[in-house]
């Protein structure tokens, strides 16, 4: 299998709105985003007297994080909407670029810091719990064909059945392999 490779640019990320609809965009403010997995193990295994045993509980709990300019003097900034929007849940809508990879969910904002070192660009972290399982959207699947003529499987015309082992070649033959759409 060939690597492949995927970068966070020229994407999206929308807060507030309602079913992906409305918001406020924030994609020119953040210069790192992510959705992050947390997986939490309460309690112990546990064996019976037969010998067999129950694992501990396992939770998954996501979070959407990342660092972003501050903007204290906008109005509409990503900082005023945080303090805004402080514990209340929000939907949220982040494409990483722009090939189809979308995540969509609630999260509980939370308040970020405002200022720090004087006369520098100053950014500023979040995380913020997601509300339950965010919902992931991949990019679409083509198919990719190739073909091959009877002359490349092993001969052609009245001679290809012997070249195959006694299978007749009638024609193109197709392969298909399934890609990520570009």
């Amino acid at each position: 299998m060939a690597i492949n490779e995927a970068r966070v640019k020229e994407g999206t990320l929308t807060l507030g709105g309602t079913g992906g609809t409305g918001g406020t965009e924030f994609a020119c403010q953040a210069t790192n985003v992510r959705v992050t997995p947390s997986h939490d193990e309460s309690g112990d295994e546990v064996e019976t007297l037969c010998g067999d045993k129950l694992p501990a509980d396992v939770k998954t709990s996501w979070s959407l994080a990342g660092t972003s300019i501050q903007d204290f003097d906008s109005p509409e900034g990503f900082v005023q909407f945080s303090i805004e929007h402080n514990l209340e849940a929000v939907e949220f809508t982040w494409e990483p670029n722009a090939n189809g990879t979308s995540v969509t969910g609630t999260v509980n904002v939370r308040a970020v810091e405002l200022g720090g070192d004087v006369n520098v660009r100053l950014t500023t972290e979040f995380e913020w719990p997601c509300q339950g399982d965010p919902t992931f959207t991949w990019p679409p699947t083509t198919p990719l064909t190739t073909t091959a003529t009877a002359e490349e499987n092993g001969g052609a015309g009245a001679g290809a059945g012997e070249a195959n082992g006694g299978v007749e070649a009638n024609g193109p033959v197709e392969e298909s392999e399934y890609q990520p759409a570009p």
